[in-house]
């Protein structure tokens, strides 16, 4: 038995689909912390911004395992087709792990209580985030509804 078949028989198990109930978590905490990151900016509420904060860091770790179950899917059920979808998702998942984790860094020592210009490339990369899950689910979505 190969890595990805053990994997695969691993993550989905009683006929769950793992990654596709997974996947929506990421896009829900990405989507949370960028409208909080926004009310941040616009009324200078320190609260909200630290809501962006801790939803930033509960959408990565969920995108850990989001990202290694669709890896396993990507092996199990499309055989690990080289496609531009599939390629596409890869890139995209890759660069928000990294981002989301350049972003956690950076607010723990750059971005302080004071309103000032950082928090605005902070929000940036918010919704840069937010778009890329945004990406991800339009791309999901394309595979299972043609």
């Amino acid at each position: 038995m190969d890595d990805a078949t053990f994997l695969s028989r691993m993550v989905v198990k009683h006929n769950l689909h793992w990654h596709v109930i997974l996947t929506h978590f990421p896009i829900s905490f990405f989507t949370a912390s960028a409208g909080f990151m926004m009310l941040h900016l616009f009324t200078n509420v320190e609260c909200y911004e630290l809501s962006a904060y801790l939803c930033l860091l509960a959408g990565i770790l969920m995108t850990l395992p989001t990202a290694i179950t669709g890896w396993s899917t990507w092996k199990s059920k499309y055989t690990g087709a080289r496609t531009k979808i599939f390629l596409y998702k890869i890139k995209i998942s890759y660069l928000m792990i990294a981002l989301g984790i350049l972003l956690i860094l950076f607010r723990t020592y750059f971005v302080k209580g004071e309103h000032t210009i950082w928090h605005f490339v902070f929000g940036f990369g918010f919704l840069a985030l937010f778009s890329a899950s945004m990406m991800e689910g339009y791309y999901g979505g394309r595979l299972n509804h043609r």
